[in-house]
């Protein structure tokens, strides 16, 4: 009886090692989230090739040390966002731009491998945002304030949960909970106010 405890309390601490080194960032980001331990490092990447297009748009909101690069995509195709959300958050090819009735949608990782980049964490503070709160785009010409007016858990393929009117709308998204892709977090703003720079 006691060998098999042993047995059984050495598979379990290896299962422990194999899970703890092959998760390490996503156990990072927790403690983080958790205020347990300082911000984590990110080392820079190599530079990607990829026909995502900065034009200097950024996002600024609760939870970013700093603005935080906006690409535009011209793509779906997942492996290309991929690569794209090596360089910031991703602006999808909707056909909508920011200040225009629609719904524009954003996209981040909120945890990941080294392999994802040095966005990897880019939305692991977006459940913070609660409604009510304000995030903010700017552009090169112009400044938009964004108001949260709802938030949602969803699966990958409803689509359909998206804003539909004639507000100008920004949804921001992330997989969830942290360190899966399981399911979406969806943050939806409502366009407040655009200033000049």
């Amino acid at each position: 009886m006691r060998r098999t405890n042993l047995i059984a309390l050495g598979v379990v601490l290896l299962l422990g090692i194999a899970v703890g080194a092959y998760y390490r960032d996503e156990l990072v980001v927790w403690l983080y989230n958790l205020h347990l331990i300082p911000a984590p490092f990110v080392a820079p990447a190599a530079p990607v090739v990829s026909p995502a297009i900065n034009t200097g748009t950024t996002l600024e909101m609760t939870g970013l040390d700093k603005p935080l690069p906006l690409v535009y995509s011209n793509t779906l195709d997942e492996a290309q966002l991929q690569e794209d959300l090596k360089q910031g958050a991703v602006i999808l090819p909707l056909g909508t731009d920011f200040g225009e009735p629609g719904n524009m949608v954003i996209t981040a990782h909120s945890s990941g491998t080294a392999a994802f980049g040095p966005f990897r964490f880019a939305f692991s503070k977006l459940a913070d945002l609660q409604t009510g709160d304000t995030f903010v785009i700017k552009t090169p010409h112009k400044t938009y304030t964004y108001k949260v007016f709802s938030r949602e858990i969803v699966w990958p393929t409803d689509v359909d949960k998206l804003p539909h009117d004639d507000r100008s709308t920004v949804t921001l998204v992330t997989c969830w909970p942290l360190w899966t892709n399981f399911k979406r977090l969806l943050v939806n703003g409502e366009l407040v106010s655009t200033t000049a720079q």
